[in-house]
């Protein structure tokens, strides 16, 4: 059995719904690639994998996101959290600066027509659900 299979068997057993596709994935990954100032960070969960890598993301990050080839395959990811903001560290006696991109960030998942879930400083894009409830 590979990989795409044992995805599917699992997605079956845990009786989830596709919400993405390799396509809107790849859409997506074009326009944070091609149209945000800075790649943002993320914390990815994927269906074979018990814990979503980096385990702790509950703080602003100081790291961007590789968004070229940190998520794939994308049919196993089964969903991606995104700090879309960065902490640029501008020396020891000045504060670092906050660089917010949260309305850029929505608006590339609006203009996809890609539903996610806002919580607090992060979004949640799925690419399976147990349920579209969340999104109400």
């Amino acid at each position: 059995m590979d990989e795409k299979q044992k995805v599917q068997a699992v997605v079956n057993k845990k009786q989830l719904a596709s919400i993405m596709n390799n396509t809107k994935w790849e859409q997506f990954q074009k326009s944070v690639i091609d149209t945000l100032p800075f790649t943002p960070a993320y914390q990815v969960k994927y269906v074979l994998e018990d814990a979503p890598y980096p385990e702790n993301f509950e703080e602003d990050v100081w790291y961007w996101g590789d968004w070229e080839q940190g998520i794939r395959p994308f049919y196993s990811v089964e969903w991606l959290r995104v700090r879309p903001i960065y902490v640029k560290n501008r020396g020891r006696l000045i504060e670092p600066e906050i660089i917010d991109i949260t309305g850029e960030f929505i608006e590339i998942l609006q203009k996809l027509k890609i539903p996610f879930v806002k919580e607090d400083s992060t979004i949640c894009i799925y690419g399976y659900v147990k349920s579209t409830e969340i999104f109400n």
